[in-house]
């Protein structure tokens, strides 16, 4: 496993977060505890919208001064045929930060240990997770942030209530286990709207994951546009699923 570190000068006219967003990850920081005074966060990397947008809102936060901590994006580049590298890197170019890759194929080992029929996505996101975790422990990363919002959550939860027969919600922060490193989801009370509408709004590219999105099927996918058929009976509904499963701890 080799690492690079790519450095970018701040942009004068890089995207800025809008105030309704950075007001949700204010909220999500502060009510979960997801950062302290200190703390080094490694913000997971894939090219995609929402590590985007974390990147660049973890940016202001840390810039603003609230919070003292160091921001530090990471992208493990995992081999996989046909991933838009300039793509990737047009957007870090974009947002002006430095980005430290980590390269490891796991593609070779994901595709080795497939049963027939079997989707990639679970077993490779369980894989890069341990690698980044490792990584940040190997390296002095107390959290490592990703780009989680409400709308995962709100699949998160449906699938466990319909396919794993519980009320489990996706949680703001998970320990890692056996090392000193914590996943932290400041984007989790942020609609996926506002991440495409700021994508959007500031002509970024977006790199797409080329094995995920290949595969048609997926319960997650279905989940969205069940989500979506609620807005019908209750326009916000976002809002009233965020307070149900995020309310501020008392």
């Amino acid at each position: 496993m080799s690492v690079a570190s790519e450095q970018r000068a701040i942009p004068l006219d890089f995207p800025p977060v809008s105030g309704p967003v950075m007001k949700f990850v204010r909220q999500a920081v502060r009510d979960f505890d997801l950062i302290s005074p200190g703390d080094r966060v490694a913000v997971g990397m894939s090219g995609g919208k929402d590590s985007l947008l974390l990147a660049a809102a973890l940016r202001e936060l840390s810039l603003a001064g609230d919070f003292d901590f160091e921001v530090q994006p990471i992208h493990l580049d995992q081999n996989q045929p046909g991933f838009d590298r300039a793509g990737f890197d047009a957007a870090l170019e974009r947002l002006g930060m430095s980005c430290l890759v980590i390269d490891k194929d796991t593609y070779s080992v994901v595709q080795a240990m497939l049963k027939p029929g079997q989707i990639p996505c679970a077993l490779c996101g369980r894989m890069r997770r341990g690698i980044l975790n490792k990584f940040c422990a190997d390296n002095g990363y107390n959290k490592l942030a990703l780009g989680h919002h409400l709308d995962d959550a709100v699949e998160t939860f449906f699938l466990n209530l319909l396919f794993g027969r519980k009320l489990d919600a996706l949680k703001p922060a998970t320990p890692a286990t056996g090392i000193d490193v914590v996943a932290i989801r400041p984007l989790i009370l942020v609609e996926e709207r506002k991440i495409e509408a700021w994508v959007s709004a500031h002509g970024l590219t977006t790199v797409a994951c080329p094995v995920c999105d290949s595969h048609a099927e997926s319960r997650r996918r279905d989940l969205k546009g069940l989500v979506e058929g609620f807005r019908g009976l209750h326009a916000d509904v976002h809002d009233s699923i965020r307070a149900a499963l995020y309310s501020a701890p008392q």
